[in-house]
């Protein structure tokens, strides 16, 4: 059943507006703009710099998934991402620490944050507020100023474009102002496209998410931002549509998934396949993904081919980004479930506190 175009049903499911932070995506790239540009960051020297760690969980460790992956292209020096307890051995205090809890109470951001610390690293907080913000003030440490009350997973234009942004003011990420401009008119047209107000056979996230509506979606990206982007959206079909989804990339998945496709047809007939596809994708990644899909294909109910828009890697990024948040919200309205509340983290963290 189809109700993505009743607006009345869709308010009634949405308890907190969760589609309306998505719709909100490009409002939060030109604020974002203004954090990054208001950020104090002259106490934070890249000389003698030795590598770069993100600490983060959940959404907002996506931001250090993210940044990696559009910086490993050209930045030569090691960059990790730290979602644990744990700091690597080899982080000494010539590294600099990108630590981001969109809430500020993440425990194991903190207890990182404090190893730091101990390390004499830079540090740059990332955080809306609470223990995380007293940190970085107790502490003197460069701070991104997130707005709060949103879920992490709805603030990423915040948490990413904003740090982004800081790394480009300190030489880090290599990125144009044509580029900026370039993404984000590309997210302006696009949030005319997804608006709730267009009919579904006008609005190309309504027509995905019913494309996705009672199966089980496995994602396929392509090695590099891709990749991370095909985990950003399962894990937002996970928060928001309470849903199963699984994730992989090319090549490595011809190595090994595409032959476990051979058994359990009955189960994987209600599975869709949904691939990212990209006119810059070199010729030997084309014609893996042709392949594979050749093979694998009468083991899907469906198959679903997501072309990626923009010219620059930024824009390509953000436009996939957006494209999988606001779909995955559409889908939690088809299994009518409100998006925005995940009992099981709640129930998780309150069980691990008592």
């Amino acid at each position: 059943m189809n109700i993505l175009d009743e607006l009345e049903k869709i308010k009634k499911i949405d308890s907190k507006d969760m589609l309306g932070v998505e719709e909100n995506f490009y409002n939060q790239l030109l604020e974002a703009q203004e954090i990054a540009n208001n950020t104090q960051i002259e106490s934070i020297s890249i000389e003698n710099l030795k590598g770069i760690a993100f600490l983060g969980m959940g959404g907002s460790g996506f931001t250090g998934d993210i940044i990696k992956s559009m910086l490993e292209d050209y930045f030569s020096l090691p960059i990790v991402v730290v979602k644990g307890y744990n700091l690597p051995a080899f982080i000494n205090k010539n590294w600099l620490i990108v630590a981001v809890s969109y809430s500020g109470n993440t425990e194991e951001t903190l207890i990182c944050v404090e190893a730091c610390l101990k390390l004499g690293c830079k540090i740059i907080c990332v955080c809306s507020g609470g223990t995380l913000l007293e940190v970085a003030k107790n502490n003197n440490l460069v701070h991104i100023d997130i707005p709060a009350g949103f879920q992490p997973r709805g603030a990423v234009g915040y948490l990413f474009f904003s740090t982004f942004l800081v790394l480009k003011r300190l030489g880090i990420a290599s990125i144009k102002d044509e580029e900026i401009k370039e993404t984000i008119d590309l997210i302006k047209l696009n949030a005319t496209k997804y608006n709730r107000q267009i009919k579904t056979e006008d609005n190309p996230a309504k027509k995905l998410a019913l494309e996705i509506y009672g199966r089980l979606p496995i994602i396929y990206g392509v090695n590099g931002y891709l990749s991370t982007i095909a985990y950003r959206w399962k894990t937002q079909i996970n928060e928001n549509s309470k849903s199963p989804c699984f994730c992989a990339e090319f090549p490595e998945l011809n190595h090994n998934e595409i032959v476990g496709w051979e058994n359990l047809s009955d189960v994987s007939q209600r599975f869709v396949l949904i691939v990212f596809q990209d006119d810059d994708f070199s010729e030997i990644i084309k014609k893996r993904i042709n392949t594979t899909i050749n093979l694998i294909q009468d083991w899907f109910d469906a198959v679903v081919l997501v072309k990626i828009e923009g010219e620059s890697k930024l824009a390509k990024a953000l436009f996939a980004i957006y494209l999988g948040g606001i779909t995955s919200v559409y889908l939690a309205f088809l299994y009518q479930t409100d998006p925005t509340p995940v009992s099981r983290i709640a129930a998780l963290k309150a069980a691990i506190k008592n």
